[in-house]
């Protein structure tokens, strides 16, 4: 982690919020979202072979490593408890749509990189509690913009905006362990520790989200 690693951080990130906001309110086109998407994971890819730098690698495994469990997680929302809709893609594995698989990578990537950076100032549960709650904020912004953007849209669910609730509730909790697992990843020099970490992550995507629809369900 250096200060050129810390700019490009800070200006993807921006942008992120720029672009996705912009496809949603202005462009409304939902191809949009997977060349925000693949933008994202290319600049990082460029980056680390230009730099080799090994922090970034490691964050952008684990998050791609996220996209291969979450195939089931999509297909449960999506054909199971039929709450979810994906309305585009560019193109498809199973039910999921390219953009999310490209999404996980550079949405983690950035995530945990703040993660990093910020955890030997303000230690462990500051940072979980700081980056959930932002992260989450950010993210469900991005849901609304999607729905306005014709991406990808909830249904048979209680929504605030166009966002279910189901969602916002698990991002928290989604966050909240990428935060802890790259806290605890972050010595490690091992690219196969951030492969698992991602894939046990995916794995706690799934059932955050399981629990969350069926208790919301209910109390909804």
């Amino acid at each position: 982690m250096n200060r050129r690693t810390d700019f490009l951080i800070g200006i993807t990130m921006a942008l992120t919020v720029v672009e996705v906001t912009l496809t949603g309110l202005v462009f409304r086109r939902p191809w949009l979202f997977s060349a925000i998407a693949w933008q994202m994971v290319l600049t990082y890819v460029v980056y680390i072979l230009v730099t080799r730098n090994r922090v970034l690698f490691h964050l952008l495994l684990f998050g791609l490593a996220c996209s291969i469990p979450q195939l089931a997680t999509d297909w449960y929302h999506s054909r199971v408890v039929q709450t979810l809709v994906y309305d585009y893609a560019l193109f498809r594995v199973l039910d999921t749509p390219d953009y999310i698989i490209a999404g996980w990578g550079f949405a983690f990537t950035q995530l945990g990189y703040l993660v990093l950076r910020l955890r030997p100032r303000l230690g462990i549960p500051t940072v979980t509690l700081l980056v959930a709650t932002g992260g989450t904020v950010v993210h469900s912004w991005y849901e609304e913009m999607a729905y306005l953007a014709n991406a990808w849209r909830y249904i048979n669910a209680s929504l605030i905006g166009h966002v279910s609730i189901w969602v916002i509730v698990a991002f928290f909790f989604i966050i909240a362990t990428v935060a802890l697992l790259i806290a605890w990843l972050g010595k490690k020099e091992r690219w196969e520790y951030w492969v698992i970490g991602g894939l046990v992550n995916s794995v706690g995507i799934f059932v955050y989200s399981a629990m969350a629809v069926a208790i919301l369900r209910w109390v909804c």
